[in-house]
C-alpha cells in the first residue's frame, strides 16, 4: 500500500500529469474513477477563467499581471488534479488489483484475495486510503467521501495505513466510474486463468 504522499509529492504528480496529459495520444489503460470530482473541478476551472477576465477588467493596470499569474496557477492546479486522476486509473491484472486515488496514495491487493465486487452507495469521511469508522476490517480508498463499489477480500489482506495503523482488511470501498466494468475485469481475469491441472 502507498499511503498519502507529502505535499511536494502531490505537486509533482499534478505537474507531471499536467505535462504528460496533452502529449499522450491515448488515455492510460485501466478503470477510470472520481468522475464527479473531475467534472466539478473542470466546471470550477472554466468558471475561474471567466471570473478572472471580468475581474481583471476592473483592476488597476499595475496589478493585472500579478492577478493573471495567480489565476493561471489556480487554473493549472485544477487541470493538474483532473489530469492526475485520468492518468492514474485503477488496474486489474493476473497478479494484483490496484485501487488508486491519482495523487493521495493507492492500495495494491493480491488478485487471489479479491473474491467479488458489488455496487454500493456509501460515504466515508476523508480522502486517500483510510479505515472505515464503525466497520472493523473495512478500508476506503478514494479521492472523495462518496464510494460506489465494495471489493470483498478473502483471505483478509494486511494493510499498513501509516499513522492510522495496520489492519486486516476484509472489505475495500472505492470509487469507480463504472462498477460493472470493474466486475467484468475481475471476471475476465478469473476466466482467463488456466484450470488447475492443465
Amino acid at each position: 500500500m502507498t499511503p498519502r504522499p507529502s505535499t511536494a509529492a502531490i505537486v509533482r504528480v499534478w505537474a507531471g500529469s499536467l505535462v504528460r496529459w496533452p502529449l499522450a495520444r491515448r488515455t492510460a489503460p485501466g478503470l477510470r474513477h472520481s468522475a464527479a470530482t473531475r467534472q466539478l473541478v473542470v466546471v470550477m476551472a472554466v468558471t475561474e477563467v471567466v471570473t478572472a477576465v471580468v475581474l481583471s477588467s476592473v483592476l488597476p493596470p499595475a496589478v493585472r499581471p500579478v492577478h493573471a499569474l495567480c489565476e493561471l496557477l489556480l487554473v493549472l492546479a485544477g487541470l493538474g488534479l483532473v489530469a492526475a486522476l485520468l492518468r492514474h486509473p485503477h488496474t486489474v491484472d493476473d497478479a494484483q488489483v490496484v485501487v488508486r486515488t491519482g495523487f493521495l496514495g493507492e492500495v495494491a491487493l493480491p488478485r487471489s484475495a479479491v473474491r467479488s465486487s458489488a455496487p454500493v452507495i456509501r460515504t466515508v469521511p476523508g480522502r486517500g486510503p483510510r479505515p472505515v469508522p464503525g466497520e472493523p476490517g473495512a478500508v476506503a480508498c478514494s479521492v472523495g467521501a462518496s464510494l460506489n463499489v465494495a471489493l470483498r477480500l478473502d483471505p483478509p489482506v494486511r494493510l499498513d495505513l501509516g499513522r492510522l495503523g495496520r489492519l486486516d482488511a476484509t472489505t475495500l470501498y472505492a470509487s469507480v466510474d463504472s462498477p460493472s466494468a470493474l466486475a467484468a475485469a475481475l471476471r475476465a481475469r478469473v476466466s482467463a486463468r488456466p484450470a488447475p491441472g492443465t
